[in-house]
């Protein structure tokens, strides 16, 4: 019924304009009958779950449990899957509606209101001058603190004799994430359809199902509520029941207080505010949105209790201290500040999809916690600032994780096993060396002083470092499974797990060696046996793909997948990123040489501007962009790590037909019809993940930081390199970049001030704090290196990588 409603509608908008979702007119836009078949039973019910164009906007409370979502023209889910909140306007006088979906009615703007402010602002003009603009931002209230979602809305003329209209709001059962997700593996998803809407003038509230719908702080003159009163099965009386009809036919909503709809769950109601605007003045309506539960008077007091303004100017104080009074502020030069911009964008992403200190990798199929994406997100937020969540996350949740009983999980041990239902229902193997190596990183960031790793080390190091050694197959490497699901079959092993293994294994014997502790030769020894089997296993895949005349050096995605010469082999990119087994060249250089022609194989048939996944998605993949970036940052080629980011930041704000699709977030993946602006249309379907995607912001968190600097072989020879990725086009004349009191890994921070001085092509950098016994590389990239001072002396030069004694306070660099 939904699919049927939506293209009548679609059709007949010229009559009857009506606020179809940006995902169904680009679904519609290129229509194909071809859907997953293996997700979903039909193709309406790929279309009602919106299968195919997965983007929309994000606000939210810190660290709280529910996100709500904005859709491309300002349309609100306050909680996913329950109900949408659209605005639009009306004038009485012609008869016009005007919805900001329908571009036949005027224009749309979207930004968000500040990098460091989780407000989605909203401009629309109607064709006849008239517009309104829209601030949505989410605030906690009350003494516990719960969520309430605000839009704030001002009606504006444009100027001359005075003008009248209505300003309408209208509850929806469809809004930004889709209608009703129909998912053959989640049985248990919420039912989105809308059976019963009433309106509730006394409170000037609204009841959507058996939850809180919209409160409006100044009550509606005008009011509609639309049902099926004769539970019709026909789409027509669905189109012709329904408040946008009632106003561009008959002018008028119904009145009604109440309706219900028992058939296909379409309720829906509207409400309208008349204004007259002259001589410059504005209209505004304040509308909050409950997120968490509420119910009883006293709930209803405790929301209206604030008023907006004070909510409003309360949560940019907030955000402003968080993000911008703490943590890592990269300083960057003009060519490049919006790096620095999307740097405060992708933090306060994190932060709110972390509930209760569980980074979750998304707002709404992805509401859910994986220790593979949170490994890297904590991680991300341990080195920006944001330690205090990391250590929740690793210090309370990963033992909550833990395995503790007896049983077994396909081949494998239960007892020792890192892992939740997803974990365990998949065998996703690489849980526990992505766990111990976030835990071994964390405590290197933290200090000795916080004992991080020592409060953790036994059961939860140990014991799952035993089940790395004690856990794999007749070849050493681990069991088939679906680890990392874009990589390849289930039924498959992938040396992304034995990778991840091996970096698990490497942090859990260093963290011992820290503590003294006795097991850590046993800890070697398992580092070893992974790791001789994994380099052995490499060895004879490259091996037979040479004997089977394969010209091109690659590591494919596994043992059991020789010559499979596609884009699953991306895995082999965290051999750099973010595992940096190539520091030390820890299985071999010829592995280390292969993992680098890996790269060269993977950017000459897979990079078309960004990564494209057509193995396992058909789509773009924006985090394995930045994977494959930082690789060859770490691998040492800047250029091609510019040009990859260069596609990625670009992606974070696709524009369609001069609308904005997403605001600086990116999705798991990115749709090539999005990404072409609809020139390439793929001939089969595709998948879509979420968004803002959480791996996501952590990976350009990662990488921008490491661009600015990073550590290396810290248990050795421990130094930093100063600069690494940044780009000569980055630094004019004059300018600078600058970072200070960034956290490390030798658990004291970093910080440092790079000049350039294009006349006297020389730049200068003045270290403004840093570790102890920790020397420094800085890889000039302006120019062939002349001549080197530190501190005032001269340095001998040997290339253009300057390395540079720790404690050296300011160095300068001559470059030709």
């Amino acid at each position: 019924m939904f699919y049927e409603i939506m293209w009548r509608s679609w059709a007949d908008r010229a009559r009857v304009p009506y606020p179809v979702p940006w995902w169904a007119q680009a679904a519609f836009r290129r229509w194909s009958d071809d859907f997953d078949a293996g997700t979903y039973e039909s193709k309406e019910a790929a279309f009602s779950s919106n299968a195919l164009y997965r983007y929309w906007h994000m606000v939210g409370v810190k660290d709280h449990r529910q996100e709500s979502l904005i859709g491309q023209a300002g349309e609100i889910e306050p909680v996913y899957d329950k109900y949408c909140l659209a605005f639009f306007l009306y004038d009485p006088a012609s008869g016009t509606v005007s919805v900001p979906q329908l571009t036949r009615c005027g224009t749309v703007g979207q930004r968000v209101q500040a990098p460091h402010l989780p407000v989605v602002e909203t401009a629309f003009r109607a064709v006849d001058g008239l517009g309104f603009t829209q601030r949505t931002f989410a605030v906690p209230v009350g003494a516990r603190q719960r969520d309430l979602t605000v839009t704030r809305l001002r009606v504006t003329g444009p100027g001359g004799p005075a003008r009248e209209g209505w300003l309408c709001a209208a509850v929806l059962p469809a809004g930004p994430t889709g209608f009703q997700r129909h998912d053959r593996r989640d049985a248990g998803a919420t039912d989105r359809r809308l059976t019963f809407l009433r309106y509730l003038p006394d409170e000037a509230r609204v009841e959507t199902n058996s939850g809180w719908g919209p409160l409006f702080d100044t009550p509606p003159e005008h009011y509609g509520v639309y049902g099926n009163p004769d539970f019709s099965s026909d789409p027509a009386a669905y189109l012709a029941r329904s408040p946008f009809h009632d106003l561009a036919v008959g002018g008028k909503l119904n009145a009604a207080l109440q309706a219900q709809d028992q058939v296909a769950g379409l309720c829906s109601a509207a409400f309208g505010w008349p204004f007259r605007l002259a001589d410059g003045a504005v209209f505004e309506v304040d509308v909050r949105l409950p997120v968490d539960l509420y119910s009883g008077s006293a709930d209803l007091a405790e929301i209206r209790a604030t008023p907006a303004t004070e909510l409003e100017e309360d949560h940019g104080r907030f955000w402003a201290a968080k993000l911008l009074g703490q943590g890592v502020q990269p300083a960057l030069p003009d060519p490049v500040a919006h790096l620095a911009d999307l740097f405060r964008q992708a933090r306060g992403q994190l932060l709110v999809l972390s509930d209760h200190g569980e980074i979750h990798p998304g707002p709404t199929v992805y509401d859910s916690f994986w220790i593979r994406d949170s490994s890297v997100e904590a991680t991300a937020c341990s080195l920006v600032g944001d330690a205090a969540l990391a250590e929740h996350q690793l210090g309370t949740h990963y033992p909550l994780r833990f395995n503790r009983g007896t049983g077994r999980i396909g081949p494998c041990a239960e007892y020792g096993f890192y892992g939740g239902p997803h974990e365990r229902d998949d065998h996703e193997w690489d849980s526990n060396g992505q766990a111990l190596w976030a835990i071994g990183r964390f405590d290197r960031t933290a200090g000795r002083a916080a004992a991080f790793g020592a409060k953790l080390y036994t059961p939860y190091v140990i014991d799952g470092a035993r089940w790395l050694r004690d856990n794999r197959d007749g070849y050493g490497l681990l069991h088939s499974g679906w680890s990392a699901e874009h990589l390849g079959e289930r039924d498959k092993p992938h040396y992304w797990d034995d990778l991840w293994g091996i970096a698990g294994l490497y942090e859990a014997a260093r963290l011992s060696e820290r503590l003294g502790t006795p097991q850590t030769p046993e800890l070697w020894g398992a580092f070893d046996d992974l790791r001789q089997a994994t380099a052995a296993s490499i060895r004879w895949v490259l091996d037979e793909q040479r004997r089977r005349g394969e010209w091109e050096t690659y590591i494919p995605t596994g043992p059991a997948d020789v010559g499979r010469r596609d884009s699953t082999m991306i895995g082999a990119a965290a051999y750099f990123h973010p595992l940096r087994l190539h520091m030390g060249s820890k299985l071999g250089d010829d592995i280390d040489r292969a993992a680098r022609w890996t790269l060269d194989t993977m950017y000459a048939r897979f990079v078309t501007g960004g990564f494209r996944h057509e193995a396992a998605w058909n789509a773009y993949g924006p985090y394995l962009t930045l994977q494959l970036a930082h690789a060859y940052l770490l691998a040492g080629n800047a250029a091609r790590m510019d040009a990859l980011l260069g596609w990625t930041v670009a992606a974070s704000q696709p524009r369609v037909d001069d609308r904005a699709v997403a605001l600086g977030a990116w999705n798991e993946q990115h749709a090539f019809p999005v990404a072409s602006g609809f020139a390439e249309v793929p001939g089969r379907h595709w998948y879509m993940g979420d968004i803002p995607h959480g791996w996501a912001a952590a990976e350009y968190l990662l990488l921008l930081r490491d661009i600015l600097f990073f550590e290396a072989d810290e248990d050795r020879d421990p130094h930093l390199y100063i600069a690494p990725g940044v780009r000569p086009h980055w630094v004019p004349d004059g300018e600078t970049v600058a970072v200070d009191s960034a956290p490390t890994l030798f658990g004291a921070p970093f910080g440092y001030r790079l000049a350039h001085d294009a006349a006297a092509r020389r730049v200068s950098v003045d270290i403004t704090g840093a570790p102890e016994q920790v020397r420094y590389v800085y890889p000039c990239r302006f120019g062939t290196v002349r001549a080197v001072s530190a501190d005032g002396r001269r340095v001998p030069v040997a290339g253009d990588d300057v390395h540079l004694p720790a404690g050296t306070r300011r160095f300068e660099v001559d470059y030709a």
